[in-house]
């Protein structure tokens, strides 16, 4: 499905390669030869109806396969409802000039990518390689396709800032407004450190999932507003960068986690409203044991602490302490995390890992 234009792109000539799909413009800096399965996903992602989200699930799985470092780096922007989303990954930054000031950002705060969501309204969104941003030439304007450039600016059209980052006019389109729900946020500073019980059964294999509506609605009380995805409001000559990781659920034989974000967990995560609207990220579990529901757990990140939940899911979510022998089964409100433990979904072990401890796993 082609895009409708509603943002002006200008390029900064040099090495690399700029992409544009639809409102979906991707960076791939230096030479960009081994690129080819990122513009292919970029460019899928472009053509379904809520591009931001599906390039999060997407890139999810690209990702899934690499070990940090491998694969190249890249920047890309993408539209979510009411803004846009950026994504960075290793050595390329972005500049995010808005009402309250600029914010920067890195791909190098994150083992796999940084994201940030960019409400409207916004002046410009520079992305480039390293950490210097990019100065576009002032009558560049990309339409469509890929071109060789080193970065690129990217404005609401109509609203385009004069100076050295002005382009050509863009086609007069304008993409029809979404709305985004509002979040109301849990109260995390209640929620007890979990303990284990005497004994907790296994959980039986589950023949049938819970009921779908009961499976992939949040409840309100579930659904938060603050922590590592929230906007800040900042000083208008603040520069800011993104949280770093405070660590991962590493899992042998399955996905590692970067703990700087939201996620849930599950066979089929893609389907969770938090994720269609880029609230959250998905993990997808392998499920050989049918133990797994399509969303199973939550996972978040506030103020340095991770919490976890269950979504709800038929055999449930656990959690133990080190060395321990038992697990103790979490219902469906915030339960703390603390570095070391571990949390079991179906047959899968994720151990909580501190930025350094995970570091030293890799």
């Amino acid at each position: 499905m082609p895009q409708t234009r509603t943002t002006r792109v200008g390029l900064a000539p040099g090495d690399g390669l700029v992409a544009r799909f639809g409102d979906v413009v991707l960076l791939v800096p230096e030479d960009g030869t081994d690129a080819g399965e990122l513009l292919d996903l970029v460019e899928a992602a472009a053509a379904e109806d809520e591009p931001g989200s599906a390039l999060a699930t997407r890139l999810l799985g690209w990702a899934g396969g690499r070990r940090p470092g491998e694969g190249p780096a890249f920047g890309v922007v993408a539209p979510v409802a009411d803004g846009v989303v950026v994504l960075l990954r290793g050595g390329v930054s972005a500049e995010v000039t808005g009402p309250a000031g600029t914010r920067r950002l890195s791909g190098r705060q994150a083992l796999t990518w940084v994201d940030h969501v960019v409400a409207l309204p916004f002046e410009r969104v520079t992305v480039g390689d390293g950490d210097a941003p990019a100065h576009p030439h002032p009558r560049s304007a990309l339409r469509e396709g890929v071109v060789p450039a080193r970065g690129f600016v990217l404005s609401p059209a109509g609203d385009l800032p004069t100076g050295d980052h002005s382009t050509d006019d863009a086609p007069a389109h304008a993409a029809p407004a979404r709305d985004a729900p509002a979040h109301a946020a849990p109260a995390h500073a209640a929620a007890p450190t979990p303990t284990l019980p005497a004994s907790v059964p296994e959980p039986a294999p589950a023949a049938d999932d819970a009921p779908l509506e009961e499976t992939l609605v949040a409840r309100a009380e579930d659904v938060p507003t603050a922590g590592a995805g929230a906007e800040r409001r900042s000083d208008p000559l603040e520069t800011a960068l993104a949280p770093a990781p405070v660590g991962a659920l590493v899992c042998d034989g399955g996905p590692t986690v970067v703990l700087d974000r939201a996620y849930v967990l599950g066979r089929e995560p893609q389907n969770d409203p938090d994720v269609q609207r880029a609230v959250a990220s998905p993990v997808v579990i392998r499920d050989p044991g049918n133990l797994v529901s399509r969303v199973h757990a939550r996972v978040e990140v506030d103020d340095g602490r991770v919490w976890v939940r269950d979504a709800p899911s038929v055999s449930g979510t656990y959690v133990a302490g080190p060395g321990a022998s038992e697990w103790t089964r979490i219902g469906t409100g915030p339960t703390l995390l603390p570095p070391d433990w571990s949390l079991r979904i179906g047959t899968q072990v994720f151990t909580f890992r501190t930025t350094k401890a995970a570091a030293d796993v890799r």
